[in-house]
């Protein structure tokens, strides 16, 4: 299976989708987009992204953590993500990747979409750290169901070399299968399905640099360790309608199972005041996402 891969980077355009596009992501729940934005967008992204790093923004609050490792080595993180980083960087909230991804969301989803979520992550050079099998919901509340577009930005090409994302298509249309915490201790950020998945059923997305790819918020993903000397980064998006209800009575057993230093982290800044900055935050966002 090959994904349907867009042409086009103007915002002029009266859709960014076509039928067949928009027909393949219902689909399959992922779909490729080989230009979302411009070289010169990627770049700023990327100079600020470096910055936010080489500074350890948001490192006390949790936002800043090692998704792959216990931090035991903080000097030497496996898998480095930091979450919300225009909190950080405001510049990021007018990039051409920002305004295109909220009208793509806005044309799937409808014009009630807000940013729920960000994150940057990189793959040091050499690493072989993998992104273990996930679906995005069983990060979630399980008292709450989620309609949400992840916009996972190359900022240098990708492939199966660094990292590329990897699917299974049609995986969206089922439940949140079971996971655990993807170093079976909970000591890690990341999650693992804990049901077989089919590596010969998945689907490699390699993408130029600003090339991206959407997919659903129960689309089974994961991606490679980087096998190359260059670090591998993303930037991600996600945009969505406000969550609703799950009165089916569901539960994560999963999350309870998890305290990662990251965890700890963001609890002791939150009970420091951070709760009510934390509030702010998405306040703002309601208002101005």
């Amino acid at each position: 299976m090959i994904a349907v891969s867009a042409k086009r980077v103007s915002s002029a355009e009266p859709s960014w989708l076509s039928p067949d596009e928009q027909q393949f992501f219902e689909i399959n729940g992922f779909l490729t987009l080989d230009q979302m934005t411009g070289a010169a967008d990627v770049w700023l992204i990327r100079q600020e992204l470096e910055a936010l790093f080489a500074r350890q923004a948001g490192y006390n609050e949790g936002a800043l953590y090692d998704m792959a490792g216990d931090e035991t080595d903080p000097d030497n993180p496996r898998l480095p993500q930091l979450a919300g980083p225009e909190r950080y960087a405001p510049i990021l909230r007018q990039t051409d990747f920002y305004r295109n991804a909220k009208r793509i969301a806005q044309e799937v989803l409808g014009p009630n979409v807000r940013l729920t979520q960000s994150h940057c992550i990189v793959k040091p050079p050499g690493s072989q750290s993998i992104t273990p099998w996930h679906q995005d919901e069983a990060f979630g509340d399980p008292a709450r169901t989620y309609n949400e577009i992840n916009f996972w930005l190359a900022l240098q090409p990708v492939n199966t070399e660094n990292g590329c994302m990897r699917y299974i298509p049609g995986s969206h249309l089922g439940p949140v299968v079971p996971h655990v915490p993807a170093d079976g201790k909970g000591n890690v950020h990341a999650l693992d399905c804990s049901v077989a998945i089919d590596p010969s059923l998945a689907v490699d997305c390699p993408l130029p640099a600003g090339g991206c790819v959407l997919h659903k918020t129960r689309t089974v993903h994961g991606a490679g360790a980087n096998m190359t000397d260059q670090p591998r980064w993303a930037y991600v998006l996600v945009f969505g309608l406000p969550p609703t209800p799950n009165d089916t009575g569901r539960q994560f057993p999963w999350q309870s199972e998890r305290f990662s230093p990251r965890d700890q982290r963001r609890r002791a800044w939150l009970w420091r005041g951070g709760i009510f900055i934390a509030a702010w935050r998405k306040l703002r966002n309601r208002l101005f996402g």
